[in-house]
């Protein structure tokens, strides 16, 4: 085989074996909005403060799961107070469906275990101050107003 012909199926094999990384994990979850507060068992404002990575599996690095640190400003829906909250999970970025955060204030949707509050590529996530004064009204609007 010539060098171009290696070189060529090199390129379309990692582009195929990219392709089924990314689709390894889907959300089957609605991407709206509004949809994603009522389908979360959390809902909540928080700054993360600290990340810690723990490793399930010593033998298959990247497997693990990342705790966040994090200080709750407001809980729109889910636990009564704020006080109970003090950590989030998600699996490590290399490992299907984890999330990266960045020590900033987030909106956060989740869903409660009994190890903690997870999140997940397939939760809401977004920097509190990139959200529209449109989507922080919705949000009261939804909290007062219920989902159904």
């Amino acid at each position: 085989m010539s060098a171009a012909v290696t070189l060529g199926l090199l390129f379309f094999l990692s582009v195929g074996l990219n392709y089924q990384v990314a689709e390894g994990c889907s959300c089957r979850a609605p991407r709206k909005f509004q949809q994603l507060f009522c389908m979360s068992e959390i809902v909540m404002r928080a700054e993360v403060t600290g990340e810690k990575i723990i490793h399930s599996n010593k033998h298959r690095p990247g497997m693990g799961t990342i705790q966040y640190e994090i200080q709750v400003i407001k809980v729109f829906k889910g636990f009564d107070s704020i006080k109970k909250i003090h950590h989030v999970y998600t699996k490590e970025q290399s490992s299907m469906c984890g999330t990266r955060l960045g020590h900033e204030q987030y909106l956060l949707t989740g869903n409660i275990t009994p190890k903690g509050v997870f999140v997940s590529m397939c939760n809401y996530h977004e920097l509190w101050d990139r959200l529209s004064l449109v989507k922080k009204r919705n949000l009261k609007y939804i909290f007062r107003m219920g989902c159904n």
